[in-house]
């Protein structure tokens, strides 16, 4: 299946973020990591924050689809113990440096961040809702351990190894009631 112009623009875009950091992304940089002109990559995205926003939205969709694929559905088919196991399969691999600036980035800029709430609000099982006070801290701490996990190794070194990782993850998986 052939990648659209865009969605390539967008590829090359992560590669540069992942290389140079979040400020490398200009019309310049992206051309030359395209192979595309300038205006070619204005024609996609008219300005930066039309870059940025469709960066985040791509992101974002590329989330939802791991998170589908690990529940075995959309959000709405699924039971919400699939989908806190999905957020925490999800939560359990390595951020790119890509994910985590796009996902400080968003922070900053309301503007960005919604499409990053759409799906954890399709996702994220209504721990509010859990009545018995045992199984909602028990929720909040699988969320809370996945995502320490998720980004443990841009915060401390040594780096988690793939068996450490694998093992930590089925720890926090098997933490995850039946029916929460």
């Amino acid at each position: 299946m052939r990648t659209s112009k865009r969605e390539s623009i967008l590829q090359r875009a992560i590669e540069l973020i992942e290389a140079e950091g979040l400020e490398a992304i200009s019309y310049e940089s992206l051309a030359e990591a395209s192979g595309m002109s300038k205006s070619g990559i204005i024609y996609h995205f008219p300005s930066r924050d039309a870059i940025l926003r469709a960066l985040h939205e791509y992101m974002a969709a590329n989330w939802e689809a791991e998170l589908i694929a690990a529940a075995g559905g959309p959000a709405h088919e699924v039971s919400q113990a699939r989908r806190l196991r999905a957020m925490v399969i999800s939560l359990t691999r390595p951020a790119t440096k890509a994910e985590l600036l796009l996902e400080i980035d968003a922070r900053s800029h309301p503007e960005f961040d919604e499409c990053w709430l759409e799906v954890d609000r399709r996702w994220s099982p209504d721990i509010e809702g859990i009545e018995d006070d045992e199984l909602r801290q028990q929720a909040y701490l699988v969320q809370l351990l996945a995502d320490g996990l998720w980004l443990h190794d841009y915060v401390h070194t040594p780096a988690l190894s793939e068996e450490q990782r694998a093992v930590l993850s089925q720890r926090i998986l098997e933490m995850i009631p039946d029916d929460a």
